[in-house]
Parts: structure tokens; C-alpha cells; sequence
């Protein structure tokens, strides 16, 4: 039974593709694998065997590249969402002081509670 061919050129389009609509990653450049090495020469093509193989690490070298891009576009947004959220407290917190708006009080109260839960420490004095 043969193997069937896997569509390299095919995956990396897609990959490149989706990576254009991520927006954290559209518009920065495209990280060059971290064992890149100027000292590789040119590529001479092999046996079919051995261009299977380097289609396959090339492949292999991009998707962890996505992965690790992806990553920190999800901990940049996480850490951009959290900046949000506190400025969201120390507004409602300085609000709660105020007996105009002391129904924020308990909504102040969830959100310590939510942090401490979170992060096993108070939210941070401004």
C-alpha cells in the first residue's frame, strides 16, 4: 500500500494565510526558525526519500513557528485584557466610595474575590 503525499506547499499557503488574519500577527514579519543557520549552503536536491524528509522538517519548523507566534499573540491579548479589566476595578472601586453608586460596592467585592481566586494574591494597589 502507498502513502499518500502530503501537500506540504498546500499546509504552508493555509498556514500563511491564517497567520495574515490573526491580527496580533498580520502585520509582523513571520519569525525564521530558531535552528536556522546561515552556514547550511545551498540545497542540493536528494533522492525522493530525502526530499520527503525535508519537506517534512520544513513543514515540521513552520508549524511549531505558528505555534509558538500563536502563543504569544494569546499572552499579549491576555495581558492587554487583564490591563483592561484592572482599570475597569480601580474605576468601579474608586466609584464605590461614593454613596451615589454604592451598589458598586458588591461588584467591586466579586472582582477582588475573582482575582485573589485567579491569582492567589490581592489586586494590586493602583
Amino acid at each position: 500500500m502507498s502513502k499518500q503525499k502530503v501537500d506540504v506547499e498546500g499546509i504552508l499557503n493555509t498556514l500563511s494565510s491564517m497567520r495574515a488574519r490573526i491580527p496580533m500577527l498580520a502585520n509582523v514579519p513571520a519569525k525564521p526558525p530558531a535552528n536556522e543557520t546561515t552556514a547550511m549552503g545551498s540545497f542540493v536536491p536528494g533522492d525522493e526519500e530525502a526530499m520527503e524528509a525535508f519537506e517534512m522538517e520544513t513543514l515540521a519548523e513552520a508549524l511549531e513557528s505558528f505555534a509558538d507566534e500563536l502563543g504569544e499573540s494569546i499572552e499579549m491579548a491576555r495581558q492587554k485584557a487583564l490591563e483592561k479589566a484592572l482599570e475597569i476595578y480601580y474605576a468601579a472601586e474608586k466609584l464605590s466610595k461614593d454613596p451615589e453608586h454604592a451598589n458598586l460596592i458588591p461588584l467591586v467585592e466579586q472582582m477582588r474575590e475573582v482575582y485573589r481566586r485567579d491569582f492567589g494574591t490581592d489586586i494590586p494597589e493602583r
